[in-house]
């Protein structure tokens, strides 16, 4: 096999590499007992400082979530100088990947439904006092056989947050950045309500909110410069939401449980929780 030696494969026969990223290299492997497919994350412990802080607190953020809409962790160990996180595979790829490579057009009940249960898997990171910070297309996963579930993945630069302190460090990917980040202000979990918004209108349109330069994006963000969806299909009370969740002014944005109790928003999660078993 091309990547025997790259990766500890007592347990695991490697399928193939998925990517790489900042701390690593990600595989696709399978268990060898039962053939289970899961997702390896091989990172080198050289890292030093915070790039190995930042490796070993996703490790911990993993292990204190556990809901339908969030990629599961199963394992993580230690062997030969090289760190390894084994993580739950989402069998149809990200949000991204379906909405920009397959150019999938998601009608308004998709949309809703996908939306419904990103606020989900949020709503149990924000319960856990996490932020996520990074929250955009690419980090939300699908699977199941019709890609009808999402999951909420990629924890490496997520905080755990007090209940009386805010965070400080400016992170994320800049087109899903809040005005708080833009602004190096405090923030606190309110930061993914804007990425949220930014993801739902993403899901509509199929492009992003904020677009173009470095400069014009922050700018863009900075002013609140929302743009709008396509009401005559999507309707109008989506685009309010939108709104909503992307006020300039964090304290007006709602957070996950006032917007789980919206009356656009409820009936969907009352269906979802009943047909895939994520309402508690």
């Amino acid at each position: 096999m091309a990547f025997e030696g790259k990766v500890d494969s007592k347990f695991y026969d490697v399928i193939s590499e998925l990517g790489r990223g900042m701390f690593g290299t990600v595989y696709l492997c399978a268990k060898k007992h039962n053939k289970q497919k899961l997702v390896m994350k091989e990172i080198k412990t050289n890292l030093q400082g915070d790039d190995l802080k930042n490796a070993k607190n996703e490790v911990a953020i993993l292990k204190s979530l556990n809901h339908p809409n969030i990629i599961l962790y199963y394992d993580s160990y230690s062997k030969n100088n090289t760190f390894y996180i084994m993580m739950e595979y989402a069998s149809k790829g990200t949000l991204h990947q379906y909405l920009h490579e397959k150019k999938v057009d998601l009608g308004p009940q998709k949309v809703m439904n996908y939306f419904c249960q990103i606020l989900m898997g949020l709503d149990h990171i924000h319960d856990k006092k996490v932020i996520h910070r990074d929250l955009k297309c690419e980090n939300i996963f699908l699977t199941g056989r019709k890609a009808e579930v999402i999951k909420i993945g990629d924890f490496g630069i997520s905080t755990l947050i007090l209940k009386t302190r805010l965070a400080k460090t400016v992170v994320g990917t800049c087109n899903y950045l809040a005005p708080e980040l833009c602004d190096e202000r405090p923030y606190d979990n309110k930061v993914d309500i804007w990425s949220l918004g930014c993801i739902l209108y993403e899901m509509c349109m199929r492009k992003r909110m904020f677009e173009g330069s470095l400069t014009h994006v922050i700018t863009s963000i900075t002013k609140g410069k929302i743009k709008s969806i396509n009401i005559f299909k999507y309707g109008q009370q989506m685009q309010e939401i939108i709104n909503n969740v992307m006020k300039l002014d964090p304290a007006e944005r709602p957070d996950t449980k006032t917007l789980m109790c919206y009356p656009d928003i409820f009936p969907s999660m009352y269906v979802l929780g009943t047909t895939l078993g994520c309402i508690n």
